[in-house]
């Protein structure tokens, strides 16, 4: 992709994140000149991108909010999207799959999603990131997509599946600015975090933990502070996170900004790691003495704590229990499958919460979705 600050870039998704996101692009554009919003309906992505340039106007800023409405099918809508607009950036901010609805509603599936672990909902979650590179490598092939749904383990997936993602959003760099702010470091280079999307939450066993180093010494106490940081409101946590994204991608379509901070998934890499970004081309931005494939086996081994892995033969894998909970919901799934059976796992999996959303006994609440 040739670089160049001033080509536009694509939002998919009008939700907590995206909507975050979006108010941080309209306060700190950089060189950007033009976000086009994709919405599922014209009402929304109308009522998010006129919200994004209220932002715009409040911060005397020039970047301009495009609407454009993805319909029930945002697969079939994006190439000619893309196609017109021909952005650097695709930020997929959307997934048929809310990660809230297992925190805010009180159904079958709800119960289904608590006991079973957010890795349960993978084929969920990376079934709009790749609709989206196909699109990308069909309608605009300068295009590089950013992936904000659960990219931890579905960038290395489709990856396998010779689908790439440039990386991902959230997750580590969520965690990273709020310990941040606890010990009072400004500079974001000076922390080095390795942290796995399951992170969010405190692993049961100490040893599955994160790991960080401050000025290169590791980090005594983190699981205290990190404690602190994961009281935080859900919602909170998730506009750090977006908030966190914007100087990193700048940087990813600059090649006169840098940056040194934290992204999941840099290159389809399993987790989260402290990163650099010198003239739009992202490394990994490791700790004296640890290696990648230091960093990489120390996610390998926590991916479990989300339900899910992905073993060095390219196979996707529910933890037993994980498979356990899906079998006992209905769930026709195996236990090992290949990144190429996303879709039809995607599939089976909207049918059955159709089935087990029926027992819902609250008020639903508002999807991530375009």
């Amino acid at each position: 992709m040739t670089s160049d600050p001033t080509r536009p870039w694509t939002v998919l998704g009008t939700g907590a994140f995206a909507r975050s996101l979006l108010r941080a692009l309209a306060h700190r554009p950089g060189r950007l000149t033009t976000v086009h919003v994709v919405g599922r309906t014209p009402e929304r992505a109308r009522g998010v991108a006129a919200l994004a340039a209220g932002h715009a106007a409040l911060a005397g800023t020039r970047v301009a909010f495009v609407p454009h409405s993805a319909g029930l099918s945002p697969a079939e809508r994006l190439r000619p999207l893309l196609r017109a607009q021909r952005p650097a950036l695709l930020v997929v901010c959307a997934s048929p799959q809310s990660p809230a609805e297992a925190r805010t509603r009180d159904s079958d599936w709800a119960r289904l999603l608590r006991r079973a672990g957010f890795g349960a909902t993978l084929p969920l979650q990376a079934a709009l990131v790749r609709e989206s590179v196909l699109a990308c490598a069909d309608a605009s092939p300068g295009t590089q997509v950013v992936n904000a749904c659960f990219p931890d383990l579905v960038n290395p997936a489709l990856h396998g599946a010779d689908l790439p993602v440039l990386c991902g959003l959230g997750n580590v760099a969520t965690l990273a600015t709020g310990v941040r702010a606890r010990l009072g470091v400004r500079d974001d280079s000076r922390l080095a975090l390795l942290a796995h999307h399951a992170h969010l939450s405190a692993p049961e066993d100490p040893r599955d933990e994160a790991t960080g180093w401050l000025d290169g010494t590791p980090l005594t106490g983190l699981r205290d502070v990190l404690g602190e940081v994961r009281a935080m409101p859900r919602d909170f946590l998730n506009e750090l996170g977006a908030h966190s994204a914007v100087p990193a991608l700048h940087a990813l379509t600059d090649p006169s900004a840098s940056y040194a901070g934290h992204l999941p998934a840099p290159h389809g890499l399993p987790g989260g790691y402290p990163v650099r970004i010198d003239g739009a081309a992202l490394t990994l931005r490791l700790p004296p003495g640890l290696s990648p494939a230091d960093a990489v086996a120390f996610h390998r081994e926590r991916e479990h704590l989300d339900g899910i892995g992905l073993g060095e033969d390219g196979l996707l894998r529910f933890t037993p229990g994980t498979h356990a909970v899906l079998r006992a919901h209905g769930a026709d799934l195996p236990e090992a499958f290949a990144p190429a059976d996303l879709p039809d796992l995607s599939r089976h999996l909207l049918h059955l919460r159709e089935r087990l959303r029926r027992t819902s006994t609250s008020a639903p609440s508002e999807k991530e979705t375009p």
